[in-house]
């Protein structure tokens, strides 16, 4: 009797070492096996950026805005951007991608020039700016969710697109308005 059950546990463990004893795998995110793809990385890149800079104009409009809207946006942005990058650096650490350490020249540049701004100038730079980059940065969005191999890139960028879109309209409305 006691060999028998000694038997089966031994038969049992070498199945499950095997891997052909069934797991229950629901609620485990699916890991990819094959390498970041360039469009993967390069969009990982670009919104790592798109954050710094967006996080560094938001502080901005919180500090320099003239109208309760602007302010807002920079604190949306300011908190938004922040996390989505603290989620872009861990998965890009994960896949063994470098990231930049600084913003784009175009992004530097418009960091001095809404340094330097006061009052409305500050307020249409601003908006101005950041709806550009928004633009862009949906743009990049939808091409990684169209076109991206990675899958857990492809999920966070699906995860971030509803966001930057409500960024989005949120600028067009204060440009508007």
């Amino acid at each position: 009797m006691r060999t028998r059950r000694l038997t089966l546990l031994l038969a049992a463990a070498a199945l499950v070492g095997c891997g052909t004893v069934p797991t229950n795998t629901a609620g485990v995110a699916p890991q990819t096996t094959a390498p970041p793809s360039d469009l993967d990385k390069t969009w990982l890149r670009t919104i790592h950026q798109g954050n710094m800079a967006e996080v560094q104009a938001g502080r901005l409009a919180e500090a320099k805005g003239t109208t309760k809207q602007v302010k807002s946006i920079g604190k949306m942005l300011v908190d938004d951007h922040t996390a989505l990058d603290v989620k872009v650096t861990q998965l890009a650490g994960r896949l063994g991608v470098d990231l930049p350490t600084s913003p784009t020249a175009d992004q530097k540049e418009l960091s001095t020039k809404l340094r330097e701004d006061t009052g409305a100038d500050f307020d249409q730079d601003f908006v101005a700016g950041m709806t550009k980059a928004h633009t862009a940065a949906i743009r990049a969005t939808k091409q990684q969710i169209d076109k991206g191999t990675s899958q857990e890139v492809v999920a966070l960028a699906k995860e971030a697109e509803p966001q930057l879109k409500e960024h989005l309209a949120a600028l067009r409305k204060a440009h508007g308005g």
